[in-house]
């Protein structure tokens, strides 16, 4: 398996990800294109392009989405959405702190190779690059008790608590954290 750090070159193999293997299992969720956490559109993206597919291109060309693709035999198989906090808007109303902190929103892995490892590859990988990058918080937000593979969308809370990760409270809202 060998991880890569979304670039825009990558977008093409990212693209057939998303529109072949991501959802396949799951046709309600084709074509989010993992933009949830981006809204909303800042001003500069042109209305002319409102479709999530557009959208994300857009943001992966000007480098606004990041995270990590897992290929396997030359293709990607799992994608986890990583970026500074501070970028993603949904984000707005649980901020607390004073450093940069990375945040976790999506995982995705093909549902064949699901089970096998590739989340937990892939949150390694970010974990062993966060300091390197300036953070010194990793934060995610599993949903504790999720019992299905579409509950774990964020990454499932048990792989964060092996990772080293523990639960943090902003106002309401519970997330976890690992600190570097």
């Amino acid at each position: 398996m060998v991880i890569k750090e979304l670039q825009p070159e990558l977008l093409n193999d990212w693209l057939d990800f998303f529109e072949n293997r991501a959802f396949a299992d799951h046709d309600e969720w084709r074509g989010c294109y993992c933009t949830a956490f981006y809204y909303p559109k800042p001003e500069e993206y042109s209305s002319q392009r409102n479709r999530r597919k557009d959208y994300a291109i857009w943001l992966i060309e000007t480098g606004r989405m990041c995270g990590y693709v897992a290929y396997e035999n030359g293709k990607v198989v799992g994608w986890v959405n990583s970026n500074n906090k501070s970028k993603y808007p949904r984000l707005e109303n649980i901020r607390d702190e004073k450093e940069k902190v990375l945040s976790i929103v999506c995982f995705l892995v093909e549902k064949e190779n699901r089970g096998k490892g590739i989340a937990q590859k892939l949150l390694n990988r970010i974990i062993g690059d966060a300091k390197e990058k300036g953070y010194s918080i990793i934060e995610a937000y599993p949903k504790k008790g999720a019992k299905s593979e579409y509950g774990r969308w964020n990454g499932p809370f048990e792989m964060y608590m092996k990772s080293g990760f523990s639960e943090y409270e902003i106002g309401k809202d519970k997330v976890v954290r690992k600190y570097i």
